[in-house]
């Protein structure tokens, strides 16, 4: 009996799933990314190329949103995506996927988004942000209901709190990372008008706890210096301390 070579195999195998993936419906792809977690509203097209108006996890909700298959990954033992997403006034593109173990995963996200619309979502009814929220995230794993691995940046660039009084904050930015089964976000400025530094922890019991010190530096706006008092007495270099605890 004339033995087939391992390699053509291989190849008949990517060129069976690459066809299930061309012919399957939007839907499921849907379903391999969220883990059933993902509630969807007008989804059009296929599991090669689609589109859906509206997404929500977790009453987070986010759209349009358009994908597109990239059938090299499967060479690799994934079935990654390229998307294209819009939340209100921002977007961006991300790369996403499930590999081979089943580890979901998020590469290369380049995510630009209002922080108007990110007070709005988290419901600071009494506070008005400006600026926007610029997120870079190189790494990002999930493994059993929780991220396994993360190496990224938030950027909050020309940071502004617009009410109740209009101050001027600088660029302030965020660098993620994973330090065991905590995410940390160290917590850091451009040299703009407030002094930033500190973290704050995110566990897998979804608590947080943010440990932070702040100051306004010279020629920062008058209402900058007025408005940090109000956490209390500052330390021997002029700074406040700011901390929160709690649970989302």
């Amino acid at each position: 009996m004339k033995r087939i070579p391992i390699r053509w195999t291989v190849f008949s195998v990517i060129v069976f799933i690459a066809f299930l993936v061309l012919t399957l419906p939007a839907r499921h792809v849907l379903g391999w990314i969220g883990g059933g977690q993902l509630a969807v509203q007008g989804v059009d097209g296929s599991a090669w190329r689609g589109r859906v108006f509206r997404l929500a996890l977790n009453q987070q909700a986010v759209g349009p949103l358009v994908w597109q298959f990239d059938p090299l990954m499967l060479l690799t033992g994934r079935t990654e995506y390229l998307v294209y997403v819009q939340s209100g006034n921002g977007g961006g593109e991300l790369r996403t996927g499930v590999s081979l173990f089943g580890t979901r995963y998020m590469r290369d996200a380049q995510l630009s988004i209002p922080a108007a619309d990110i007070a709005q979502q988290l419901r600071l009814n009494l506070v008005a942000l400006g600026g926007n929220f610029q997120t870079d995230i190189e790494e990002l794993d999930f493994n059993a209901g929780w991220i396994d691995a993360l190496e990224g940046r938030i950027v909050w660039q020309d940071a502004q709190v617009r009410q109740p009084s209009q101050v001027a904050l600088g660029n302030l930015q965020m660098q993620l990372s994973l330090r065991e089964t905590q995410v940390v976000g160290a917590l850091s400025d451009e040299g703009g008008p407030l002094e930033l530094s500190g973290e704050i922890l995110i566990g897998q019991d979804k608590s947080y706890r943010l440990n932070a010190l702040v100051k306004a530096r010279e020629g920062a706006d008058p209402q900058l210096p007025q408005a940090l008092q109000l956490l209390g007495n500052p330390d021997a270099q002029g700074r406040y301390r700011l901390q929160l605890n709690g649970t989302f």
